[in-house]
């Protein structure tokens, strides 16, 4: 037999014996060594046997921490940024009283919702930030005016009505010179007083201002009767708007013929009153000559009205003639 041979024959029980070594020290270690050695877990490990010094770093992950673990001593101050924080997780409660200053506030962000009722006060509005589209209409009362506030420029022309201005507060010093005019002055309201003396003037008085009415006659009237008569175109007609007293002025050329006394009397009428003097013994010549002669009678407080104003005349005896020829007859009613 070769030398070959006996070394592979030799070789081979020691191949055996270390599979069956292998095969031993497999099976104890599945079967035998760990109920010897059980595995490494959590009962395995005290209480505090893990160190910082054991833990590598980077090797706490999310889910190796428990919901809640993670507390405010835990976490290094200003170390959690702006990406740390979940959208609409800052609430009301975490943000401290006066946290929020005017840099953290973004422009145009704090809308009318955001501020309180009455929560913007006098000290917080900037000297005229009040502008005239920001007041309300009719918002500004009385009592927001400042006494003394409106000046002439405020006011809209033509603003001022009647109804403004405190009944008798008007006074000399506030018309302009020429200011009131004709259209302005009641009916009536310029009384006696308001006219200062000798101001007014013939020119100021209308035509017919003074009633008056006059007549005048060229042509001859004779008359023999001893009661009286009219005198032919010696009548005018008046009218008074106001109690009056009547003025009558009466003018002719006159003279008496026939016998007996000569005597011619005149006398007016207003109507059927007689004037002053009443007398029905007024002559006025007694003269066969040519010539003229002049009364004035007057009827005093003669109401308003329309009155027919006349000459009456008569002689003593039915014997005597009188005759009148060129006469005038003048009414004019001054005021009662």
């Amino acid at each position: 037999m070769s030398e070959g041979m006996i070394s592979i024959k030799k070789a081979v029980p020691i191949i055996v014996i270390t599979w069956v070594l292998s095969l031993v020290t497999t099976l104890a270690l599945v079967y035998v060594a760990p109920s010897i050695f059980p595995p490494l877990n959590t009962a395995n490990i005290s209480d505090t046997a893990i160190v910082a010094d054991k833990i590598e770093d980077g090797a706490i992950i999310t889910t190796k921490l428990a919901d809640g673990t993670v507390t405010s001593a835990k976490i290094l101050d200003g170390t959690i940024t702006a990406t740390d924080l979940a959208d609409g997780s800052i609430v009301t409660l975490k943000i401290a009283n006066g946290a929020v200053t005017a840099a953290k506030i973004a422009d145009g962000a704090v809308t009318s919702a955001k501020v309180a009722d009455s929560a913007i006060i006098t000290v917080k509005l900037a000297n005229e930030s009040v502008t005239t589209e920001k007041i309300a209409d009719g918002n500004v009362t009385t009592s927001k005016i400042d006494d003394d506030a409106i000046v002439t420029v405020k006011l809209a022309d033509g603003a001022v009505t009647s109804a403004k201005i405190l009944d008798g507060t008007i006074t000399v010093a506030d018309l302009a010179d020429n200011a009131v005019t004709s259209v302005k002055i009641s009916n009536g309201a310029v009384t006696t007083t308001k006219i200062a003396n000798y101001a007014v003037t013939d020119i100021k008085l209308a035509a017919g201002a003074i009633p008056h009415n006059e007549t005048y006659s060229g042509t001859t009237d004779t008359t023999s009767s001893t009661t009286f008569d009219d005198i032919s175109d010696t009548s005018v007609d008046i009218t008074l708007n106001r109690n009056s007293t009547l003025i009558i002025t009466f003018s002719a050329m006159t003279w008496l013929s026939g016998s007996g006394t000569y005597d011619i009397y005149w006398r007016p009428m207003v109507n059927s009153t007689q004037a002053y003097p009443d007398s029905s013994y007024v002559i006025i010549t007694k003269s066969t000559d040519y010539g003229s002669y002049s009364y004035t009678f007057y009827l005093p407080d003669v109401e308003a009205g329309k009155y027919t104003v006349k000459m009456q005349w008569r002689v003593f005896q039915v014997t005597t003639t009188a005759s009148v020829t060129w006469r005038s007859l003048i009414v004019t009613a001054l005021p009662a």
